[in-house]
């Protein structure tokens, strides 16, 4: 099962009586502030962006690096940053709780 991003504006937009343009302006506005968030600060902090209860992402900052090892030696790792979501563990025992307890 897929869930998108179009059937949750429509979701919204029904349960909270909500224009469905004004939500999708919403989550545009929210992507666009975590987006600069990410992407204008100095790289070499480390961010966490909180966007929902129990969802955040959180970008890292990794040096340039040169690997010497096993097949890897020789090899020259650009500065760069790494950007992952993560799950709270707050948050995913809630949703193992509501889908198995009786």
């Amino acid at each position: 099962m897929i869930i998108t991003q179009e059937n949750i504006i429509k979701q919204l937009s029904e349960k909270e009586n909500i224009n469905t343009a004004t939500i999708r302006r919403l989550f545009k506005g929210a992507e666009n502030i975590i987006f600069e968030y990410l992407s204008t600060t100095s790289p070499s902090e480390d961010i966490i962006v909180k966007f929902i209860t129990g969802v955040n992402f959180e970008r890292k900052y990794i040096e340039t690096k040169n690997y010497s090892k096993g097949m890897f030696q020789n090899i020259n790792c650009p500065e760069h940053v790494k950007i992952k979501a993560n799950l709270s563990k707050y948050y995913i025992r809630q949703v193992n709780k509501k889908l198995f307890t009786t």
